[in-house]
């Protein structure tokens, strides 16, 4: 593990690799767990999001406390068909409405979870995992070695790193 620091005495996140500072045991979820036990799984832990695996760990998607929420907020669906019917017009994107119908569905991780995700692997630097947090406005990536998530890293863990507990 590679964990620099720079001339000032403060950690260097452009010489220290996130698998010196990842969290290493990850709460994961299932395409095909229940949306239900997924949302328990986050507020338990007190996490925002998961990695979405298969059995061998391979990365399928993330599901955050964002899917859940707008996933859980939908409107009843018999009160949106009776409120097109009163104004007398369609959406104006359908597919706009048919993702969102589904949404409103989800049952499973898989019909709520986010498929397009950025990752980074244990050997980038801390500072190219927490440019990409910043700039896509992310909490948490998952770090993959190859197609396997062996890893997260949160916002927190990268906090963390930067400002060290006793730290003056």
């Amino acid at each position: 593990m590679n964990l620099g620091q720079s001339t000032t005495g403060r950690p260097d996140a452009t010489q220290t690799l996130v698998e010196a500072v990842m969290t290493t045991e990850v709460v994961m979820v299932h395409p095909t767990d229940p949306i239900q036990e997924a949302a328990r799984k986050l507020a338990e832990h007190r996490i925002t999001s998961v990695p979405v695996v298969d059995e061998e760990l391979r990365l399928h998607g993330v599901l955050s406390d964002d899917d859940l929420i707008i996933e859980g907020a939908r409107l009843h669906i018999p009160t949106v068909f009776g409120l097109l019917g009163d104004v007398g017009t369609w959406p104006p994107s359908v597919l706009r409405f048919e993702r969102e119908l589904k949404a409103a569905f989800a049952s499973k991780v898989e019909d709520a979870m986010t498929k397009k995700v950025l990752t980074c692997s244990p050997k980038d630097t801390v500072e190219a995992a927490a440019t990409i947090l910043h700039d896509k406005k992310l909490r948490m990536l998952p770090v993959v070695d190859g197609e396997k998530v062996v890893g997260v890293i949160t916002r927190t863990d990268i906090m963390r790193f930067l400002f060290p507990a006793g730290a003056e």
